[in-house]
């Protein structure tokens, strides 16, 4: 009997020896994980306040102003905030067609300096006039 008490503490002994060895080992690679999450935290901490900072210094008085408007509408009763926001709508809407057809003009004065720039031939005489345009 004696003999196999002697086994027994030597095998206890053993997994006892595993078993810390195991646990340290799992310590350690734990550890290592949440070292990694700590850095990968504060890197987005940093990266988040680094963008709200880059926000907040390109808002400019356009953005406070539809802020406040925005508060003001908010403030109003749901009928007469609905007919604010239809109201500003087709403001906006009017602005942005006024833009298109500014664009559209400037693009028309490009094409006609294009034009204006162009040789024309005298059918009579063959002599080649080129236009050039002075703005």
């Amino acid at each position: 009997m004696s003999a196999k008490r002697c086994s027994m503490k030597t095998q206890r002994g053993l997994k006892r020896e595993d078993l810390l060895a195991s646990v340290i080992r799992d310590r350690t690679s734990l550890r290592n994980y949440f070292d990694k999450l700590e850095r990968t935290k504060s890197q987005q901490q940093v990266s988040q306040k680094t963008n709200s900072a880059v926000m907040q210094v390109q808002r400019d008085s356009y953005d406070l102003f539809f802020e406040s408007a925005c508060i003001s509408i908010k403030g109003l009763p749901p009928k007469l905030a609905a007919e604010a926001k239809s109201r500003i709508s087709q403001i906006i809407t009017e602005f942005e067609l006024r833009a298109i057809s500014e664009q559209e003009e400037q693009s028309e004065k490009l094409q006609a300096v294009k034009v204006k720039s162009t040789k024309m031939t005298d059918p009579a005489s063959k002599i080649v006039y080129k236009f050039k345009a002075y703005t």
